[in-house]
């Protein structure tokens, strides 16, 4: 479906992208986590208006603060660290002094933001447990192969125990008032039938289920990073397979003799999926099939295929009943977002806020 591919949620929550970046805990974290969209990240590099945007350069080893409260220098090269990691696949430079200072910014914005959260959870009487944040220090060290390496990280990032804990404390008090937050949005966020029609009339042209194929596939797999002789037997063995089904071979009884993709089990099918499911090589060749066709061997970064077209569903704009309640779903999501877009905004307009870090150039 179009529209649903192309629009994805903002992960939830505008502060869900504040744990990329507030302390060398949640960057390592987040490393273990699945990437947030890089759409969310992005909303996030306009500055928002402060109470007092800027001020004369403080107390050394203090980059900002909040009501008060001061954020250290070392919070902020981390958080920049992350963020110049996080923006490497979009292709900023980081010589370009421009791009330092909205990646400053960001990082910054963040870490202030992180605070006037924890603050507000204070106020909302957030409590921690201290069983909890051990049994998160536990889970935190598993990502580590020894204690020496998890020490190492100590180190590098210059935390005591103490320091971590605090950390973690401050994270899990955020996500109590996130979850707090959330479930009093939800209940808000009502959307009507009129809304759902609304919207549907409105969107008709983007509401598609995308073309579909469905198709069968023998793999031989063998890495790209592979030996040539590797390479070889492995394209030998997969010509030796095509020369079977040309030879009359059933290609379901073939896979799963012959495999070396799970789909085996099934004869090779994948069902239907559409062309960005799947690697480009592999796409292009299933999509370019008649219905009842195998391809020449298809080389991927998997290895050799071979590609059996069983189906072909073309695209389609979706019936309103078909979408109805996935639609309710993204128009209840919007109004939550605008609701924590607007909690955190009211939260910075109520704030004293001191930047201390210096332009560039």
């Amino acid at each position: 479906m179009k529209f649903f591919l192309n629009n994805a949620f903002k992960t939830t929550l505008v502060f869900l992208c504040l744990s990329l970046a507030a302390s060398p805990v949640m960057a390592a974290e987040k490393k273990a986590e699945d990437k947030k969209t890089e759409a969310a990240a992005k909303t996030e590099t306009k500055k928002p208006v402060e109470k007092k945007a800027e001020a004369k350069k403080g107390d050394a080893g203090v980059v900002a603060q909040v009501n008060g409260q001061p954020i250290a220098s070392k919070e902020f090269e981390s958080a920049l660290q992350s963020a110049k990691q996080q923006f490497a696949s979009v292709g900023w430079q980081e010589n370009d002094p421009a791009q330092l200072q909205k990646l400053q910014d960001l990082a910054l914005d963040r870490l202030i933001d992180f605070e006037l959260l924890y603050q507000a959870s204070q106020k909302e009487k957030v409590s921690v447990d201290d069983a909890a944040i051990s049994e998160k220090l536990a889970a935190f060290k598993k990502q580590f192969p020894s204690d020496d390496e998890f020490k190492k990280f100590l180190e590098s990032n210059k935390l005591t125990d103490g320091e971590m804990k605090g950390q973690l404390r401050r994270k899990m008090a955020i996500e109590g008032l996130q979850k707090k937050l959330q479930d009093q949005f939800t209940a808000e966020a009502k959307v009507t039938d009129d809304d759902l029609q609304k919207f549907y009339d409105g969107n008709k042209d983007n509401i598609k289920q995308p073309e579909r194929v469905r198709a069968s596939h023998i793999l031989v797999a063998v890495d790209e990073k592979a030996d040539e002789a590797a390479k070889k037997a492995a394209m030998e063995k997969i010509q030796g397979i095509q020369k079977k089904l040309k030879d009359g071979g059933d290609f379901a009884a073939l896979a799963k003799e012959s495999s070396d993709c799970p789909s085996k089990e099934k004869g090779g099918d994948l069902d239907f999926f559409v062309k960005q499911q799947m690697v480009e090589p592999f796409a292009n060749a299933a999509f370019s099939l008649p219905v009842g066709q195998t391809s020449d061997v298809v080389t991927t970064q998997f290895g050799y295929h071979l590609i059996k077209v069983t189906d072909k569903q073309p695209e389609k704009v979706l019936a309103f009943e078909e979408v109805k309640e996935k639609i309710r779903t993204y128009l209840t999501q919007q109004k939550i977002d605008g609701q924590f877009e607007t909690y955190i905004k009211g939260l910075r307009d109520k704030a004293d806020i001191k930047r201390m870090l210096p332009s560039q150039g």
